[in-house]
């Protein structure tokens, strides 16, 4: 029976279709919803679909032709249309968990997290073993600022698979959101999967003292970037401020990546490189042998933020490997020679113990571009409006109970104030709701917060800065692009220096910008922080205009970054060589 459904031709689907929409031979219906499932597995989604809708013609009460043909629209991101196929096979049969569990990831991509919420919790209710809806469930809470929820789910769906690299890199991603989490649980969970990854060198350690010993002194040293769904992070971004600067005479610039849609690169990846290698459909190992056939010498890493695309590291495709630019901690494998950092993130002396990698400080941990179609900054709305109004385009994610707790002491203390909340998932009522009760239970006038949604042009963005005042960073992990963001639009940012790197990134930025009186170390310094900033307009109003100027010659200098970089991957070679 298994050959009969994998030799089924187009021309007997046909017939078989025909004759169910007669009536006749419904018992091919099993053999027909088979194919198409195969068919769905191997991506000939069209062929797929064009079954699916057939069945549903002849019999529309199928729940699973429509589960799949939700699943087939959410794949093709018609996340809106996958919500209303998967909810009609849930209104046919509510008590199949995979349903909710797949309806939950739906709603999370349609930005309704607390949709998202109720469909995990059911799938599980239904079965508590699917892991997928643990998953789900954890991502929900996340998106909701629930961390320590969303770390409870993933464990849970650790529990049921613990090999799954994605539950393994949203559960350490979302370790640094958590309050409860300390520095050396994160280390101590980042080198406990990265333990696991150990085996994968097996083969393959030669490649490193093999690849110094034929090093010529005299040859370009060959510069390997590697970008894995580069569509889904803002890791290009970052690298467009770096990839111009390069010395091509010292260096040849390889990059490795692929976008997950499948779609081409960035058109400035392929001129910023002297050679791009699409590595899409291919595995990290053979990505490994790919690096090592092209003599790579040194890797840099730029988005090591999430556990799954760190796997590479631990093939050992160059030599020497650094992590750098998108990341939120240590690695956690030995095979990461070194790891870029800053002497404010990392004070010499007092956080090497939180890193397996050897640490490199340059004057900055990473560079940023300036927004493309950025507007010009604007006249301090306060000066207009007679009240500050603060702003936070951070994830809501970040803003814990912790943050929202003292967000709202500051508009307690400062009875005028106004707050601004944007992010896409604040289109959201329910979202909405669930970010404004803790300043309705502390009686806050809750018109005095504003949400704003998704914004479909960069310029139309950017130009949201213009009605804030001063920027509020979330702990304990604090902004990172829109830090840069809020700066190059004129708006100073108010931050806690915390334990953990991304809890100190924006107080770095601050202080290289000269303004380390907008940084504090503890939660009550920040309420008293911000208030001082408000209470000085005139200097919120010099602020503001000379921000963008200031950063141009420090956080958003790509040239003196790249030049800080290189002079210290060639001294690492240089090292590594004599040895």
């Amino acid at each position: 029976m298994i050959v009969r459904h994998q030799t089924t031709t187009g021309h007997e689907q046909r017939n078989s279709l025909e004759r169910l929409s007669r009536g006749e031979n419904m018992d091919d219906l099993p053999a027909i919803m088979k194919t198409a499932k195969e068919y769905q597995n191997q991506g000939r989604l069209d062929e797929a679909e064009a079954i699916y809708l057939k069945i549903l013609e002849i019999d529309g009460s199928n729940a699973e032709a429509f589960h799949l043909l939700g699943l087939i629209c959410h794949a093709r991101g018609k996340f809106d249309v996958a919500a209303e196929a998967i909810g009609s096979a849930i209104i046919i049969d509510p008590g199949v968990a995979e349903f909710h569990a797949n309806l939950s990831a739906t709603e999370l991509s349609r930005g309704q997290p607390a949709l998202a919420n109720s469909h995990a919790r059911r799938a599980i209710e239904l079965d508590p073993s699917l892991d997928t809806a643990h998953y789900n469930y954890g991502n929900s809470f996340f998106a909701l600022g629930r961390t320590d929820d969303a770390l409870r789910a993933f464990q849970a769906a650790l529990g049921q698979d613990p090999a799954n690299d994605h539950y393994w890199a949203n559960y350490l991603f979302t370790l640094n959101f958590a309050p409860s989490a300390t520095r050396q649980f994160i280390y101590e969970a980042n080198c406990r999967w990265g333990e696991a990854m150990k085996g994968l060198s097996d083969g393959t350690s030669l490649h490193r003292s093999a690849g110094v010993e034929t090093m010529a002194p005299a040859r370009k040293l060959k510069l390997a970037y590697y970008l894995p769904e580069l569509d889904k992070h803002v890791t290009v971004r970052f690298l467009n401020a770096m990839l111009p600067y390069h010395d091509r005479d010292r260096f040849e610039v390889f990059i490795y990546g692929f976008r997950s849609d499948g779609g081409p690169a960035p058109k400035f990846l392929f001129e910023s490189a002297d050679r791009w290698v699409d590595v899409r459909d291919q595995t990290e190992e053979s990505i490994a042998g790919i690096m090592r056939a092209n003599e790579i010498n040194v890797l840099l890493h730029p988005c090591t933020f999430k556990a799954r695309y760190r796997t590479l590291l631990a093939y050992l495709p160059a030599p020497i490997q650094i992590a750098c630019v998108n990341l939120v901690s240590t690695t956690g494998i030995s095979a990461t020679t070194h790891l870029i950092t800053d002497s404010y993130l990392d004070p010499p002396g007092k956080t090497e113990k939180y890193y397996t990698e050897d640490l490199i400080r340059l004057s900055s941990f990473n560079v940023y571009q300036p927004p493309p179609q950025a507007p010009e900054t604007a006249s301090l709305p306060a000066n207009e409006n007679g009240f500050v109004t603060f702003g936070s385009f951070n994830n809501p994610a970040k803003m814990t109970p912790q943050t929202l707790s003292l967000w709202a002491e500051i508009l307690i203390r400062l009875p005028s104030s106004r707050l601004l909340l944007k992010h896409r998932f604040f289109d959201h009522a329910d979202v909405q709701e669930a970010f404004i009760r803790p300043f309705r239970e502390a009686n806050i006038d809750t018109q005095r917060i504003a949400f704003d949604g998704f914004s479909r042009e960069n310029a139309e963005y950017l130009a949201t800065y213009h009605r804030v005042d001063i920027g509020l960073d979330p702990m304990p992990f604090g902004g990172g692009t829109t830090t840069y963001e809020s700066i190059w639009m004129g708006v100073p940012v108010v931050t806690c220096a915390g334990d953990t790197l991304m809890g100190r990134l924006s107080a770095s930025l601050m202080h290289r910008l000269g303004l380390p009186d907008y940084v504090c170390d503890t939660p009550d310094k920040y309420v008293e922080t911000v208030l001082d900033r408000s209470n000085d307009v005139q200097h919120l109003s010099a602020v503001r205009g000379a921000l963008r100027g200031m950063a141009k010659e420090t956080i958003f200098n790509g040239r003196q970054y790249v030049a800080e970089l290189e002079e210290a991957v060639q001294s690492l070679w240089r090292s590594a060589s004599q040895t």
